[in-house]
This record gives C-alpha cells, sequence and structure tokens, in this order.
C-alpha cells in the first residue's frame, strides 16, 4: 500500500501540473476534475493506511515534466494510468479507482487537442512586465508554489491523524483554500514558461511533535505571504496581476483566522 500511495502521489501531481500546462480549453478543463478525483483516491488510500494501524509518508520520486505538445502530454498520462492500474487490488475502494481510470484513459484517448505548449519553455515573458518586476514574480512563484503543495500534504497528513471533528474540517478548509492558490499560481507560472513539479517534501515538515507550535509558525509565514502580496501588487505594472495579488492577500487574512481557530479547538481539548 505504501508503494501504490508514493505512485499515486506521483500520478496526482503529472495530472495536475499537466492540465496547468494547457491552454484554456474542454481538455485543461477535464484534466483538473481527474487530478482533484486522484488527490481524493490518495487520501483514501492514506486514509486506509492509518486505519490499518500504520502510518505512511509523502515521499516520491522526483518528477520532471517537459512536453512541447498536448499529444506528448496526453500519451504520457495514459502510459501512467494503464500501468498502475495493473497493480491495484480487490476491494470496494480499489473498485472505485479502477473505474475512475478506466474513464479517464477512455477520455485521454478521445481528447481533440493538439497544440504546441509554452508552459515549460522558460520564455520568462509577461504582458506588461518590466525585468524587476518580473523577477520578482519568478522568485514568488517558486516559494509559493513550493509552499502550497506543501500545506496541502501537510494539513492532508494532520487530518488524516487527528479525531477532533472541528479540527478536520478546519483543515479541509485550509486544503481548498492551498488548491485554489496552487491552481492559481501554476496557470502564472505556465504562462511564464516556467511551470514545474516542487521538490519532495521532507518528513519532518508534516511529521512534526507539536501541532501548536505548527500552527504558531504557520500563522507566521502566512503574514510573511501577506507582506510579499502587498509588495508585488504595488510593485507590478499589471492591472489584472495587481489586482489578483491583492485578493490573494485578502484571502491570507482568513487563512490566519482559520488557524487562529485550529489553536481555540485545540485549547478547548486541553481545557
Amino acid at each position: 500500500m505504501l508503494d501504490l500511495l508514493r505512485k499515486k502521489h506521483a500520478l496526482w501531481l503529472v495530472i495536475f501540473f499537466g492540465s496547468m500546462s494547457l491552454p484554456q480549453s474542454r481538455e485543461r478543463d477535464k484534466l483538473l476534475d481527474f487530478a482533484n478525483i486522484q488527490y481524493r483516491h490518495l487520501k483514501w488510500i492514506a486514509k486506509e493506511i492509518v486505519k490499518s494501524g500504520q502510518d505512511f509518508d509523502w515521499n516520491r520520486d522526483s518528477i520532471k515534466l517537459s512536453f512541447s505538445h498536448s499529444r506528448e502530454l496526453f500519451e504520457a498520462l495514459l502510459e501512467r494510468l494503464r500501468q498502475i492500474g495493473s497493480g491495484y487490488p480487490r476491494g470496494a475502494l480499489f473498485d472505485r479507482i479502477r473505474h475512475d481510470e478506466e474513464y479517464m484513459i477512455w477520455s485521454l484517448e478521445h481528447f481533440e487537442l493538439d497544440v504546441a505548449l509554452e508552459a515549460f519553455s522558460k520564455k520568462l515573458t509577461y504582458e506588461g512586465l518590466d525585468q524587476k518586476s518580473l523577477e520578482a514574480l519568478v522568485r514568488f512563484l517558486f516559494e509559493e508554489i513550493y509552499k502550497e503543495y506543501e500545506l496541502i500534504l501537510t494539513y492532508t497528513y494532520s487530518q488524516l491523524h487527528t479525531d477532533s471533528a472541528r479540527l478536520g474540517l478546519i483543515f479541509e478548509d485550509l486544503i481548498y483554500e492551498s488548491m485554489f492558490h496552487l491552481k492559481s499560481f501554476c496557470t502564472i507560472a505556465a504562462k511564464l514558461g516556467i511551470l514545474s513539479v516542487p521538490r519532495v517534501v521532507m518528513e519532518e515538515v508534516y511529521k512534526f511533535d507539536d501541532l501548536k507550535k505548527f500552527l504558531e509558525d504557520g500563522i507566521a509565514e502566512e503574514l510573511a505571504a501577506k507582506e510579499q502580496c502587498k509588495a508585488l501588487s504595488s510593485a507590478i505594472k499589471n492591472e489584472e496581476l495587481s489586482r489578483f495579488f491583492a485578493f490573494i492577500n485578502y484571502q491570507e487574512d482568513y487563512h490566519i483566522t482559520l488557524m487562529q481557530e485550529a489553536l481555540e479547538a485545540m485549547n478547548d481539548r486541553l481545557t
């Protein structure tokens, strides 16, 4: 199950980042739906491991994506789906996963999008940005794409290891928020030609002994992210991007509120 979890982890990421590499299209939307389903598969398998009395990690092989054409991407996804499907055990969960992926394979075989991809081209251009703004944006994206991926894994791990319904719901909200931010930042990275899968998250990041300290540190990180968003919003000479980063800045306020609620929930359990 641990080996299967790692393969599913990689499959989720390849489908998600593959979807982000496509232009707006039916195929992009479909792949993003498939990535969201793959994340649920991943979470369900992890939950089964925890229920069995074992633990899991988020280790996986390094993933490097470099597709110049949509057809290359679709063929690579088909190959991964076909390979992983041969290794599923029997049972209700894996019957569900198997049927999901049979539909994914059928859909990919019928995708019609036939375009060149620029998401991995490293072209590093964005309309209306000067060199200084561009450099600041690139640094921000590399940091924040990794951070949002790290948070998704950390909140998911924490959610699967808590018996508090209140904490579980807060983690669920934080996961959805990080999913949205990851999608948004990857969309910009793809326009710049610098889309890439983040590095592996080390175990000590999400396997911590002190949840309270993690939340307190997380609040400090969110405050720092707010400052970065404010700086980008004011420095970037592009109205769409400027307004987007202002929008993200305000969302970070509520993330802090959610993390403060999680701290309150922990304190209530201790009193």
